[in-house]
């Protein structure tokens, strides 16, 4: 017999503006209490889970990167300026944003990250 639909989408998607951390967070300790390494795949969210990874998809040039999820953030003036992910240096430079310092994006969130409803 055919497997049932789950009852809920396996990965949610947020769209958004996605910046990345300045060089004086390097090192710093993250909300989830570990340092932050700009050169590795990791990103602020202000609302799921630290240790989850979500897809970061570069909706001008469609490339995309998995980075883990170990601060909060974007700040409250930045979610209402329509920023919804902080990426490391790193990320920024794979999704080919790092030059112009912001780019619109497209977020895959697996069910099993969100605490909170994201659209």
């Amino acid at each position: 017999p055919p497997t049932p639909e789950p009852a809920t989408p396996e990965v949610a998607t947020q769209r958004g503006t996605a910046v990345y951390y300045a060089s004086r967070f390097h090192g710093r300790r993250t909300a989830s209490g570990v340092r932050l390494d700009n050169a590795a795949m990791v990103a602020a969210h202000p609302s799921l889970l630290f240790g989850c990874v979500v897809r970061v998809k570069n909706l001008d040039n469609d490339r995309a990167v998995d980075v883990t999820i170990v601060d909060r953030g974007p700040s409250l003036s930045g979610q209402r300026r329509g920023i919804v992910i902080d990426v490391s240096q790193g990320a920024a430079r794979e999704l080919g944003f790092y030059r112009r310092g912001t780019a619109p994006v497209e977020i895959e969130i697996p069910t099993r990250c969100r605490v909170a409803a994201v659209g």
